[in-house]
């Protein structure tokens, strides 16, 4: 018996057919681990570098939000559940946010659940990612366009919004000091130089139409010549070439008034004055001529129409025009502290014309010229803009011209073409706008909610009720506008 169990037990000993998959069984752990491996930290890193790349873009968007910490933190946290949900990235991911100075920080890990690590004992691998974004004041092109409208002279309004436009160019130029003390507009002789290279800031004040100055007629403010004229003048009227010239504009009720337009544009003339020797105005009787609001060929008219207080002592060709004219994009503080001071309130609000005015004034195109080029990715462009109140109608003249000649026959067609320019700068442009409605009892919910949905392309809306509050909100937009790049 033994005998023939030794011969069977050495030919089983000596048997190899079964030993690969004995080896395979015993080596199936571990190859199936660094298989496993390999996979999983591979999944891994691809989450990592997802997240890096969404934590960049949400301290980039929130950074240019606010200064606010708090802001800034809701902002990141916004942006994630949006635009990057855990079903997205792989895994849930908790952002953390710190704020100090011009540095946004946004760090954060998350825990990455493995697939095949299991086998070996490896249920997650964990993942960090930390980005820091510098805000700061360089290459920005920037335009502020103010209402100057006659509700601004309550409670010296219009002072308080020379004083905010003031240090909102002192703190773009880097020349703000918040200890300073005495009138803005008087501190030429310690702030004068801009500190901050980059920076170029333009001005619109509006109010029932703009004021291009001697730019029309093809001069600068020292009556160099400028550029081609760009207003149309067939009463053949005579004008000074220097920066006493005021000359309001005429918009065309054909869609240009809600685009870039290069123009020409006809001269915004109320009644005329009865010295000029034009048939525009009846001086005395509040009569309005009908025909051709350009004859020049005489002081008769066919087609008299009665509008009261038509012509008075007060209803000179610049009737309601503001006093204050556009200065183009300048890198001078001082040219636009004085423009600033010239600011007086009087006429009615056509928000749209000042608009589509500051689009004009950033742009690089005729009529102004001093914007970069729209794809010159270095520079950022932004118009800021102020209201008070609602858009007002005027008749029997307006920055459309005569009332019956054209189709702005309302308050509620003007809101329409202010928010035709504000799509028209985003969609066409990619123009950040900020606004803010200063409301003294003049604005409605309406009106508020225009000029919010204005500024939802990347800049923001602010409703103030005071004017400190003004003066404050002016601050704070000044210091977050900036070119933000990521640091490290």
């Amino acid at each position: 018996m033994l005998k023939t169990y030794i011969p069977n037990f050495v030919r089983y000993c000596r048997e190899t057919r079964a030993a690969i998959a004995i080896l395979f069984a015993l080596m199936a752990p571990m190859l199936i681990g660094s298989v496993g491996m390999a996979i999983d930290y591979s999944q891994a890193y691809l989450v990592q570098q997802r997240l890096a790349q969404a934590i960049d873009a949400a301290a980039l968007a929130a950074a240019a939000i606010s200064s606010d910490p708090a802001t800034i933190e809701q902002k990141v946290r916004d942006f994630f559940d949006v635009n990057y949900p855990p079903e997205k990235i792989g895994v849930t991911f908790e952002p953390q946010v710190v704020v100090e100075g011009n540095l946004v920080t946004v760090t954060g890990s998350a825990t990455y659940l493995t697939s095949f690590l299991r086998v070996i004992g490896i249920d997650e691998i964990d993942i960090a990612a930390e980005t820091v974004v510098q805000r700061e004041v360089k290459g920005l092109e920037v335009v502020l366009v103010l209402d100057n409208t006659g509700s601004m002279g309550s409670n010296n309004n219009i002072g308080k919004l020379r004083t905010a436009a003031c240090e909102f160019v002192e703190i773009l130029f880097g020349t703000y000091d918040v200890d300073a003390t005495g009138d803005c507009l008087d501190r030429y002789g310690t702030y004068v130089r801009a500190e901050n290279e980059y920076v170029k800031v333009g001005l619109v004040p509006y109010a029932t139409s703009v004021n291009v100055g001697p730019y029309g007629l093809g001069y600068d403010d020292d009556g160099a010549l400028y550029e081609t004229a760009f207003l149309n003048n067939p009463l053949g009227l005579t004008f000074s070439n220097d920066a006493d010239t005021d000359i309001c504009v005429i918009e065309e009720d054909d869609g240009t008034d809600v685009t870039d337009f290069g123009g020409p544009w006809y001269m915004y003339r109320w009644c005329r004055d009865k010295n000029d020797g034009s048939a525009q105005c009846n001086y005395y009787n509040n009569y309005i001529c009908n025909g051709d609001q350009y004859n020049s060929t005489g002081s008769s008219c066919l087609d008299w129409d009665y509008q009261y207080g038509a012509r008075t002592v007060y209803r000179a060709p610049n009737y309601i025009c503001p006093k204050a004219s556009i200065l183009p994009l300048s890198e001078d503080m001082t040219a636009l502290k004085d423009r600033i001071g010239e600011m007086e309130a009087r006429g009615n609000t056509y928000g749209n014309i000042g608009m589509v005015w500051g689009w004009r004034v950033l742009s690089p195109e005729a009529p102004f010229t001093e914007g970069v080029d729209w794809d010159n990715n270095a520079w950022r462009k932004v118009v800021v803009m102020m209201t008070d109140g609602d858009n007002v109608y005027s008749s029997p003249y307006s920055a459309f011209g005569v009332s019956g000649t054209h189709s702005v026959n309302s308050s509620g067609v003007l809101d329409d073409r202010l928010e035709d320019v504000c799509q028209n700068m985003d969609t066409e442009d990619n123009v950040t706008i900020y606004t803010i409605t200063f409301d003294t009892g003049g604005i409605d919910a309406a009106t508020e909610q225009l000029y919010e949905d204005c500024a939802a392309n990347g800049g923001r809306h602010e409703h103030v009720t005071t004017s400190d509050e003004l003066i404050s909100v002016f601050r704070s937009i000044a210091q977050e506008l900036s070119n933000l790049h990521i640091k490290s």
